[in-house]
């Protein structure tokens, strides 16, 4: 996916993305520009409620037409004071036996009342780099383990999960795993006492057919 993007950006014949000219009278003439003032006036933020994991606010807004509303949304209460996100997706593929695979987890999210398929994940700890969360999480949901020199790549800025309803956000961090190393032989997972967590390994030139078979039999919400 990112090396499709990175082609694409490349490609002079994709083009530059249109701004609105009647909405965008302070983006500068550069095509891909983006604005970067906030379009809505924000007052009367308060803390509705807090838990363990995460807060809930409230903030009024006003539009630039004069229309006001309410957002309420979720945060997080456990984003480290040196990090700028509150956590790490990893995309790990498995090199074993001469083949490819992605490494997936399954698990059943109570919020969606469902299974569901997903990157290995988690929040980071305090004191502890995006690289470093990654590379636990990886061997705490999956077993499998890898190195610092073995992260291809991990994305800069801020990555949102779902931005409408809370700021809970990540950074991807691209992980190959020697699937034939001595450490990988056996993996053996280390899972906290209130998850139950699969692992799913997909060959890398098969993943589209998998996928498909999942939707296709509501097997998976994501």
């Amino acid at each position: 996916m990112l090396k499709i993007a990175d082609e694409l950006a490349k490609d002079s014949s994709v083009p530059a993305p249109v701004v609105n000219s009647a909405t965008s009278a302070d983006i500068s003439s550069t095509p891909t520009a983006l604005p970067t003032e906030c379009p809505y006036q924000l007052s009367d933020e308060k803390v509705v409620y807090t838990g363990r994991w995460l807060s809930t606010k409230q903030v009024k807004f006003r539009t630039q037409s004069g229309n006001e509303g309410v957002w309420q949304f979720s945060n997080r209460t456990t984003r480290p004071e040196k990090s700028v996100v509150d956590g790490v997706d990893v995309l790990a593929v498995l090199k074993k036996s001469g083949k490819r695979y992605f490494i997936l987890v399954r698990q059943w999210r109570i919020p969606m009342n469902g299974w569901c398929l997903e990157f290995p994940a988690g929040l980071i700890d305090e004191n502890e780099t995006v690289e470093e969360a990654a590379l636990r999480e990886l061997r705490e949901e999956t077993g499998y383990s890898a190195k610092l020199e073995n992260i291809i790549h991990k994305t800069n800025g801020i990555q949102g999960l779902d931005p409408g309803l809370t700021s809970d956000s990540l950074q991807f961090v691209l992980i190959e795993v020697d699937g034939d190393a001595p450490e990988n032989a056996t993996p053996q997972q280390k899972l906290d006492h209130t998850e139950a967590i699969d692992v799913i390994l997909v060959e890398c030139d098969k993943a589209f057919e998998y996928l498909k078979y999942c939707f296709s039999s509501f097997i998976f919400y994501y």
